[in-house]
């Protein structure tokens, strides 16, 4: 059977489509993984307040997303849409419609400060309420309970700062709450460990879901770490995690703290 050619003014216009569908800016936003902060290294700052060194290190991670103004063509979609390192989300989906750079990096950066103010509250409530794990390790049971009370009492929010590289965003909650608790504390729950972790937190020590999991689980692993802590309610979307690390999900500090002495 044989078939026609196309007529020129078919060709033309299908030419006409393919090449606005590759130049036409398109409304989504693209995902990449970010840089890993090793927060004992002078990003948590303390006044007169008794700490102790930690042995291992624990990792703030981030992710990197196109700007709400940026202009995402279908090449660039394409080539993420491969990539393995990549993700491709309808830009409202991320951003409010209407959101401009300027209002997103406004509000990422008092995400960031609040997620902060809330670790603080989280691991002050979490040692205040579990006094003795602020004891030596040497105490015996009845010192430790008293020893952890008098300590755990000394301990003010406004003594504790954090100085954080370029990042903005909530999801550091978890992982300078958990380090807040190494530092105040002899107990040793790393144990020279690397781990790394994202999530929100509340001052009660809840943990909250985040977005961008696969990709902090995949910068984690590349910077080292060996466990990585994620929210609970991103279970789901956890996939594909590679060889060499462990994901442990959590609803609370509590749990993650859990599992850090008993693991």
């Amino acid at each position: 059977m044989r078939f026609s050619p196309l007529p020129r003014l078919v060709k033309i216009t299908l030419g006409i489509f393919f090449l606005l569908a590759t130049v036409a800016p398109l409304p989504y936003a693209i995902v990449l993984p970010g840089e890993a902060q090793n927060i004992f290294k002078g990003v948590i700052t303390f006044k007169s307040t008794e700490n102790y060194p930690a042995t291992g290190r624990i990792d703030l991670m981030s992710i990197r997303v196109t700007n709400p103004d940026s202009w995402i063509f279908g090449p660039e979609i394409i080539y993420s849409w491969i990539s393995s390192e990549r993700s491709v989300y309808p830009k409202s989906a991320i951003f409010p419609p209407g959101t401009t750079s300027e209002e997103e990096l406004k509000q990422a950066k008092a995400e960031m400060v609040g997620s902060q103010d809330k670790a603080i509250f989280a691991a002050v409530n979490y040692l205040q309420s579990n006094p003795k794990i602020m004891a030596p390790e040497t105490a015996s049971v009845v010192d430790a309970e008293r020893i952890g009370k008098e300590r755990a009492k000394k301990l003010e929010t406004k003594n504790i700062a954090f100085k954080v590289k370029e990042t903005g965003g909530p999801s550091g909650g978890l992982v300078f709450a958990i380090a807040l608790v190494e530092l105040l504390t002899e107990q040793d729950l790393l144990q020279g460990d690397h781990i790394a972790g994202t999530g929100t937190i509340n001052a009660r020590g809840i943990v909250g879901g985040i977005g961008g999991i696969n990709e902090k689980i995949e910068s984690a692993k590349k910077v080292g770490a060996t466990l990585f802590f994620a929210p609970v309610s991103n279970a789901t979307e956890i996939a594909n995690v590679p060889a060499g690390i462990k994901v442990v999900t959590v609803a609370t500090l509590a749990q993650a703290i859990s599992y850090l002495e008993n693991n």
